[in-house]
């Protein structure tokens, strides 16, 4: 009679929680980047502030593991080691862990080792887990709630740069003419930090400066005036 009610009570429980396999998330894929905002020989004009010469060529691994919150929420409930009180904003992100057992991305809840669901629509998809089934919540989602109920989720890349495959992130951006000459300012990117130059050269060339020679660079000069500049970049 005991080992009955044992079965029957796993049977339940089996019933209302819901399982995850974790570390089951989109592959990565790694992608050339190849970038250039000028053709060779071909005339081009740049004005204060603009870029004449952006040029981007590495290797870059891209992972597709986080979701991106669309609007502000709150995802909460649950009691004692299953309680969730989840205060998100718009522009969160969250990590894939893994995938639940309706086949969707389980994303985790910073700071808990829970997860919730998200569907292909981006919206919850009313599931609550943890990485073993036997502390996962009881009831799976149903404990818990999502305001506003309309709230979605969008799935970011994230691009990581290969370091040993060579890399190279720099731009040639025009600052005006002043009494002294052309003022270019040389911007440098690294693969740790693609957002934020790490390294700067402000260029000064005279005003009569026909042709501009910088790094593996050539740039003839067209016309320049204190707003814009008319160039061709020949080599590089």
């Amino acid at each position: 009679m005991k080992l009955s009610t044992i079965v029957l009570l796993v049977f339940v429980f089996a019933g209302c929680t819901t399982s995850v396999k974790m570390g089951d998330r989109p592959a990565n894929k790694i992608e050339i980047v190849d970038v250039k905002n000028y053709s060779l020989g071909e005339p081009a004009t740049a004005y204060v502030g603009d870029p004449i010469v952006v040029r981007k060529s590495y290797k870059a691994v891209v992972k597709k593991d986080l979701y991106r919150a669309n609007n502000d929420f709150v995802l909460e409930g649950g009691i004692g080691s299953v309680a969730i009180y989840l205060d998100g904003s718009a522009g969160n992100t969250y990590r894939i862990a893994g995938t639940n057992e309706k086949g969707n991305p389980a994303l985790a809840i910073p700071n808990s080792t829970l997860m919730f669901g998200v569907n292909e629509n981006g919206q919850w998809d009313q599931t609550v887990m943890s990485p073993s089934f036997w502390s996962s919540p009881v009831g799976s989602g149903s404990g818990y709630d999502l305001l506003p109920e309309d709230t979605t989720f969008s799935p970011v890349e994230s691009t990581t740069p290969v370091s040993e495959a060579g890399y190279l992130n720099h731009e040639l951006v025009f600052t005006g003419q002043g009494a002294n000459g052309i003022n270019l300012l040389y911007r440098e990117y690294t693969f740790e930090n693609m957002a934020r130059s790490a390294y700067t050269q402000e260029l000064v060339y005279p005003l009569d400066t026909d042709e501009i020679r910088f790094r593996n660079y050539q740039i003839d000069m067209v016309s320049v005036s204190s707003s814009e500049i008319k160039y061709i970049v020949n080599s590089d």
